[in-house]
């Protein structure tokens, strides 16, 4: 992961994080999220999803979170405290709703944050890749995350949240050479690719990636 290094070309390459944000946002509208809530959004990084909720819902208030110290990217977003740190070893403000695009599958213990977020706030709606998110990176580099699956994620949020709502999608999206698929990943920071070796790198023949979305909304 490599996301500190590549936020100044991550929003001109994050072309799913977009599309997932977007369609947290509409998931979200359909789950009947009301306006005007106070917020918290774990994973801000440069505010691709932090807009498009802040249009729809009208925050009362919004505290924005991520790892790495982002703030110089969010200045012209309207928001009330900037959270950093690792959301698994900090404290969490109480919220009514917690809010996160693209971010949970890097958690190291999906479940103990989930019943962390439980403990902060009434709501909670995410999108986070799930098993078979770019396969053919994983196929060819032997490079991958450990997603979970939507079972596991659904299981894991029903022991934990009284109501749970999920769908899931699958995004391909077409590059016109290979190497424009990698160029694509390396400016995303999502992958390990660049610490194989250039023979891999030259031999990877696909010009498609796959994403395996998981959208999911939890309510106590």
């Amino acid at each position: 992961m490599n996301f500190d290094k590549k936020f100044n070309t991550y929003d001109e390459n994050a072309h799913i994080q977009k599309h997932v944000a977007k369609n947290l946002v509409k998931f979200l509208s359909e789950m009947g999220v009301k306006k005007r809530k106070k917020a918290l959004e774990i994973g801000c990084g440069t505010g691709i999803f932090s807009k498009k909720f802040i249009e729809s819902f009208l925050p009362s208030q919004l505290f924005l979170n991520d790892i790495y110290d982002v703030e110089k990217y969010l200045k012209d977003i309207k928001y009330n405290d900037f959270i950093l740190g690792d959301i698994e070893n900090i404290d969490l403000p109480r919220v009514d709703i917690v809010v996160s695009s693209s971010v949970f599958q890097w958690l190291k213990d999906f479940k103990i944050c989930m019943e962390k977020i439980y403990k902060s706030s009434e709501e909670l709606g995410f999108s986070m890749y799930i098993t078979g998110n770019l396969k053919e990176i994983r196929e060819h580099f032997g490079v991958s995350l450990k997603y979970l699956s939507i079972d596991e994620i659904v299981d894991i949020l029903k022991s934990i949240f009284v109501k749970v709502e999920w769908r899931e999608e699958k995004v391909e999206i077409e590059f016109n050479t290979p190497m424009e698929a990698l160029k694509h990943l390396k400016n995303t920071g999502v992958t390990g690719i660049e610490r194989t070796s250039i023979q891999k790198i030259r031999s990877y023949k696909e010009k498609k990636l796959t994403y395996r979305v998981g959208y999911f909304y939890c309510k106590n």
